[in-house]
């Protein structure tokens, strides 16, 4: 099989549904088998079913090409703000750059939510959490935004944020000197000269278990430094996380709700188009029964008239 050809196949399996896409990724691994490319069965073979979320986003790139291009030039543009504000520059510019990309997030998942209900998949808020996290992923990271685009995505991506942690400092001990040179004192015997070198060693060693001790002690201090600032970068940009995706379900509330507001206004004027209806229905229906009455009255009267003439 040509390399396009295989590049069709897989495009294929990965426009199939979640439910569809094992048992035809083996089908054509068998079919390319039997036809002697043992390098593209092996290569479709260990292809991955997508996640239901990640199939959304793949759907995204297949039928909302452009509103996903937006999202990820709102996302190019987003970057650039961010840049410019840890430079000094203001924050208009990142606001409404960050608003822009929410509305995009928002907009492009309401699209996978109709996606998965039209396919009659079920659509948890779970499922809805990831397909935003891996639209705001595809906003914050070039890389990420490719993968998107290609639209063969097998799991959900992770917004790692603009910011990145500092290099904490790396810990040194103190520079320690050489050890002092013994020289004999005249007078001093050589007992004395062994004892005063003893007691010399003995304290070169306990100085030298002090340095010791001082440099593990700021070893230990910048290692917890170190796991501090971490762990803040990671709440941080945790908290990053939740509040994006707060926002994106705010914002599909929203945009749900003013979906109920209309189809609730357009329900009441049916309503009184209904009740227009019925009023004349029921006038008609009362001018009808007049006519009838008349018309048996004029009938009783016209048989009363024959029997006269009778």
């Amino acid at each position: 099989m040509s390399k396009l050809a295989e590049e069709q196949e897989v495009e294929r399996l990965f426009g199939l549904g979640p439910e569809s896409f094992v048992a035809a990724r083996n089908e054509a691994a068998r079919r390319l088998r039997r036809e002697g490319d043992a390098g593209a069965a092996a290569r479709v073979t260990a292809l991955r079913r997508p996640s239901m979320s990640a199939w959304a986003v793949n759907q995204l790139a297949r039928g909302r090409g452009p509103e996903l291009e937006g999202l990820l030039e709102v996302g190019g543009r987003l970057r650039a703000a961010h840049r410019a504000a840890v430079a000094g520059g203001g924050a208009d510019a990142l606001r409404a750059a960050t608003r822009a990309e929410r509305e995009a997030v928002a907009g492009l998942l309401a699209a996978a939510v109709e996606v998965l209900e039209s396919t009659g998949h079920a659509t948890t808020e779970a499922t809805r959490d990831r397909i935003a996290a891996t639209l705001h992923a595809a906003a914050a990271d070039p890389a990420a935004a490719e993968l998107v685009r290609r639209g063969r995505l097998t799991h959900d991506l992770d917004p790692a944020g603009f910011g990145t942690p500092d290099a904490a400092p790396e810990g040194s001990g103190e520079p320690r000197g050489g050890a002092p040179v013994d020289r004999p004192e005249p007078g001093v015997t050589a007992g004395k000269r062994r004892a005063a070198r003893a007691t010399s060693k003995g304290r070169d060693v306990a100085a030298s278990r002090r340095g010791d001790g001082k440099a593990a002690v700021d070893e230990e201090a910048v290692a917890a430094s170190r796991a501090r600032r971490l762990a803040t970068v990671a709440a941080r940009d945790a908290a990053r996380r939740r509040a994006r995706l707060a926002a994106d379900q705010a914002v599909l509330a929203t945009r749900h709700a003013e979906r109920l507001g209309r189809l609730a206004d357009q329900a009441e004027r049916e309503s009184a188009r209904a009740r227009t209806a019925a009023s004349a229905a029921i006038d008609a229906a009362a001018a009808a029964r007049e006519r009838a009455s008349r018309a048996a009255k004029e009938l009783t009267e016209a048989e009363g008239r024959l029997a006269d003439d009778g």
